[in-house]
């Protein structure tokens, strides 16, 4: 596999199914080495197959840095999705693979240690969100420090990491696939106090509801964090926009709750993707007129701040309307 100057060769060391679904992984360095640290929240960009394709997918990593020099994924199989987690379900001990170094785009906040207040942070999951959220509560319990710790999922049989959730003190909610029969999020986010900052990761649905609860139960905005493995949150205040591709002439509208890409491929036309969650910057396009509100994780600050260049599976509009050259 071809490596590019900062791609990491890792060998899987192990494999472990935690789930009939969800499978995790132990890498190490293929050359024996030492791996690069990372803070609880990080991702690990792994290169997969797809369709006989390349492509990118992140996997968070689920237990923080200790110096052990190794890192572990968990990988949920979706048999309706690209085929990256097929591939990845594949694997065997033995099997190398390149990553690009950890990446953290969901970092913990932990407000401080000694407050007495109930500054302490807030862990909500649902699903394979879990991973990011158990790195962030090891960490937190290794440093004595408090937290409230919540995981959503469908039945005990499809819930990872199940029995290290529970020895940490989290609340572990199995509601049959109906959020009624879930967590209580407006009991859960009643009352926010100041300092105590909400993580969330999971399914687009359930973090949409956290969202949305919390912003409308009072909390600030800087106060919530969350991480998607696919797409991007509707936002408050989100707008149609009208979007005019160059090259094939076409003039199209973005509803909210619909993303640009699927927009496009609707519209009949083949642009490039992968990810779709904007980790990987396949769907990149330049912008011609028009200033683009970036939702991804891909683009350098330097890059969304020129506004050139627009991720069409995450980002919208700040402007009625963009020219993208496509």
């Amino acid at each position: 596999m071809t490596q590019g100057a900062d791609m990491l060769a890792l060998v899987v060391a192990s494999v472990t199914p935690l789930t009939p679904a969800i499978k995790a992984f132990v890498l190490r360095a293929a050359n024996g080495g030492d791996l690069p640290p990372f803070a609880p929240g990080a991702h690990l960009s792994v290169s997969v197959r797809t369709a006989g394709a390349s492509g990118q997918r992140a996997y968070s990593l689920v237990r923080p840095h200790d110096g052990s020099g190794s890192y572990e994924i968990a990988v949920l199989h979706e048999p309706q999705g690209a085929g990256g987690s097929a591939w990845m379900h594949g694997l065997a001990p033995g099997a190398v693979l390149a990553a690009h170094p950890p990446r953290n785009d969901f970092a913990l906040h932990k407000g401080d240690k000694d407050d007495k207040s109930g500054q302490q942070p807030l862990l909500v999951a649902g699903g394979i969100g879990i991973t990011p959220l158990l790195c962030m509560a090891r960490a937190l319990a290794a440093e004595g420090h408090a937290f409230d710790f919540f995981y959503a999922t469908r039945s005990e049989q499809a819930t990872a990491y199940l029995d290290e959730v529970r020895a940490l003190g989290g609340t572990v909610v199995h509601d049959g696939g109906d959020p009624a029969r879930g967590l209580d999020l407006r009991a859960l986010l009643a009352a926010p106090r100041r300092g105590r900052h909400l993580h969330v990761c999971g399914p687009r649905g359930m973090v949409q509801a956290v969202v949305d609860t919390a912003r409308a139960q009072g909390w600030p905005e800087d106060h919530v964090h969350f991480e998607l493995f696919a797409g991007a949150l509707a936002e408050v205040g989100d707008m149609p926009f009208e979007v005019r591709t160059l090259r094939s002439g076409k003039t199209l509208t973005v509803p909210p709750g619909q993303s640009l890409l699927d927009v496009l491929i609707a519209a009949g036309l083949d642009p490039m993707y992968d990810c779709r969650q904007g980790d990987c910057g396949v769907c990149a396009v330049d912008v011609v007129e028009g200033v683009p509100d970036h939702r991804d994780h891909n683009l350098s600050p330097r890059e969304k701040a020129g506004g050139k260049t627009l991720c069409t599976c995450v980002s919208r509009a700040k402007t009625p309307c963009l020219v993208l050259d496509i």
